[in-house]
Formats: structure tokens, sequence, C-alpha cells
């Protein structure tokens, strides 16, 4: 059925429109007319659109247009807002965000609605299910969470995150995980295609590219060209797939990073640039953050054979799992320090992480919704440079890959 946040979202991207051309751009019949002309009439109660004959128009409003921008946020990323806007699940959405990890013993509703949420929310990226027997998860600190929250009045803080290693936790599900896929391996390339899409996605969508999860995943997947996107946003994200399947190729080969394979992955990631695959030779800084130095653009060279020769003296010692994702860490912070491309850094960044987590068989590719605002923090948007701090969130991303990973493979 229709619900009013459809009606409301289809009035503010329109216009001036009316309850036939709104049912249309629903996909709807002529039998959900009473349904569609009532939710108006609510909307209009809530002085968010306003009726005049038979047209509807929305009300130029803060409190309209944080609507529309939530919808949208949604409709971008694969999540249901109809479910995330329902007065139980904002309920459940309080009293999670009070304890950084809790059971339905903190949220007193129907065990099976509890069930639903945990599962929707995971699905989305926006939580961790820790355990399941009993259930226990974590909601992650998003913006977004934080904004619902927020538009409906409903005034909560934060638990305060406690700094701790996931290290046992990553020896135990990556057991596992080594487990099911010695019984089997075959359900995992059709895993890691909706994954590769889906780091894809976060990856460029962190960037500023306008591409949606889904017009992602379609092109991506399936081969199916998004409407309404310009060309080079769609080349961008091409571009960036064959970047990624050559970084997991040359990780399964167990390929040492060198400067030539950076610049190579660089000159694929951003083919048609005039400066794919070359150092620049200019200066730069990070938009709205003048906080983050970057590197002289005359000693990058000297600073990238310095990180390789860091990478080099790694590689040829005995690692754990700890070090592994603290040295992951540091050469993904280190690399967008010195930063040195005209554009495009940070996606490599991510890129050489990858390869250096998946070469030591974490198998990482995924970068769920929820750490987004966590790793912007750490990175571009920091103030602070905090290596040990941004080690034990990748430490976090590696443990919720193989969580996720592990629930996956056992409905197959």
């Amino acid at each position: 059925m229709v619900s009013l946040n459809d009606v409301f979202y289809v009035v503010a991207k329109k216009g001036n429109t009316n309850t036939g051309e709104i049912i249309t751009e629903l996909g709807k019949d002529e039998k959900e007319y009473q349904n569609v002309f009532n939710n108006i009439l609510i909307l209009e109660k809530k002085n968010l659109v306003k009726r005049k004959n038979k047209s509807i128009d929305v009300i130029n409003s803060k409190s309209g247009q944080e609507l529309y921008n939530l919808i949208s946020f949604s409709l971008r990323n694969n999540i249901n807002y109809n479910i995330l806007f329902k007065r139980k699940m904002l309920y459940f959405l309080k009293k999670a965000t009070k304890k950084e990890f809790f059971t339905i013993n903190d949220i007193r509703i129907h065990p099976a609605t509890f069930k639903f949420y945990a599962e929707a929310l995971s699905k989305y990226g926006l939580l961790i299910i820790i355990s399941r027997n009993p259930l226990k998860c974590k909601l992650l600190k998003s913006e977004y969470i934080k904004r619902v929250l927020a538009y409906f009045t409903i005034k909560t803080n934060f638990y305060v995150e406690k700094s701790r290693s996931h290290i046992p936790d990553i020896i135990r599900e990556l057991r596992k995980y080594n487990r099911r896929i010695k019984i089997s391996s075959s359900p995992l390339n059709t895993i890691d295609k909706g994954r590769e899409a889906g780091f894809i996605y976060s990856s460029l969508n962190l960037e500023g590219n306008p591409l949606t999860l889904p017009e992602t995943e379609k092109l991506l997947i399936k081969n199916i060209m998004p409407k309404d996107q310009n060309a080079e946003s769609v080349m961008e994200t091409l571009n960036y797939k064959v970047a990624i399947e050559k970084m997991i190729l040359n990780s399964r080969k167990k390929v040492f990073l060198t400067k030539e394979l950076i610049l190579q992955y660089h000159a694929l990631a951003m083919n048609g640039k005039g400066f794919a695959g070359k150092l620049r030779k200019e200066n730069v800084f990070i938009k709205k953050n003048p906080a983050f130095a970057t590197s002289d653009w005359k000693i990058i060279e000297k600073k990238l054979d310095e990180l390789l020769k860091k990478y080099a003296i790694f590689e040829n010692t005995k690692q754990d799992i700890k070090k592994i994702i603290k040295f992951a860490a540091f050469f993904h912070n280190e690399f967008q320090r010195i930063h040195p491309f005209i554009d495009g850094n940070s996606r490599i960044s991510r890129l050489l992480m990858l390869h250096i987590l998946r070469m030591h068989r974490l198998p990482v590719l995924d970068l769920p919704l929820g750490y987004f605002d966590s790793y912007l923090d750490l990175t571009k948007r920091s103030r602070k440079r905090d290596d040990e701090r941004f080690s034990l969130l990748v430490e976090e991303i590696v443990l919720t890959n193989l969580k996720n990973l592990n629930n996956t493979l056992l409905k197959y």
C-alpha cells in the first residue's frame, strides 16, 4: 500500500502535480486513488503540501526539505524508509543508541519484531549483529540515524564507544569463514559480485559520485545503464570496477605493491583523465578541511619510496592478524596524506588497504554505510591524525565483513 512518505516524495520531486499523476508515478492503478488522496489530506494538515483546486504542490519549509533529503538518502542507499520511519522502529533506534551492545532485554518489543528490525538495519549497513543466540547487536553511529531521530523529534544521545581490540573476534570469525569455504566455495563468486558493487558505490559515493546504490548494482552486475546520469559518472564507476578487479586478482596471486603497480591502479581508476597514472606536479589541499596537510609535490616520490620501503619490511616479516590490520590502516593513512595524485587519492588509498588485507587472506570487500562518518572523521575530515583509532576502526570493519560473509554463507 502507498504510504504517506511515498506520496510526499512524489509531490516534492515533481512539484506542481495532481492525484492521477502521483498514482502513475508510483506505478499504481486507480484502486489506490482514495488512499493517495487521504494521504494528501494528511500531508496538508501537517503543512507539508498545499492544494489549490486539483493541483498539489509542496510547501517550502525546513521540515519538508529535511524529510525529502532523508527519503532521497534512503533511496540512494537501498534503505526502505517506510520501515525505518515506523513508530516502533523509531522506538527501537532510540533504545539502541543508549548502549554500545544491546539485546532484547534492552528494547521491550516482540522478539520477532526485534529480529526483523535488527536484520533490516544490518542489511542496510547501519547495525552489526554481534551474536545470534542470544541476538546481540550494535547500532553504528551514523549521522543519517541521528538525523532521522531528530526529524521525528526524538531526543537521544549515542552511547560512548569504548576503544577495544577486535582481534579475538576476528580470529574466531575467520576460522568459521575458512571452514565454510572449505565445504563449499561456489557461492563466493555470486556473493562477491554484490560486495564488489557495494564497495565501489561506497568508495565513489564518499567522493561525490551521484550514482545510487541500486544504479551501481544494476550497472556492474546486470550491465543496465542508469537513466538521467551523466556519462562521466558512469565511466568513473566502470573504471573503478576495472581497478578493483585488478586488485582482487593481484592480491589473490600475492603480488607485492610497487610504485609501478600503484600508478597502474590509478591509471585504471582514472582512465580518460590527463593525469591518470601520473604523480602530481603541483600542491593540492583538501576542500573543507585545511587542517588535513598533504605533501609538497617536490617530495612525493621520496615519501612514496619511504612508504614502500616500510611495506617491503612488513611483507618480509612474519605478521599476525593485528599487525596486518595495523599496517594496512597505517598504509592507507600515510598514502592519503602523501596525496600523490591530482585526484583519486582517497579511492586509491582504500583500494591499497584492501590489497594488503586481502593478500593476507582477510576477505574485506565492503565499507558499510554506518561506518561512513567514523571513517571520514578519522581520514579526510580529521583535524589531527590518529593511526591507533583508525586501526581499531579498520579492525571493526574487518570483523563486520567476516560476520556478514559468514551469515550469508549460512544461507547457501
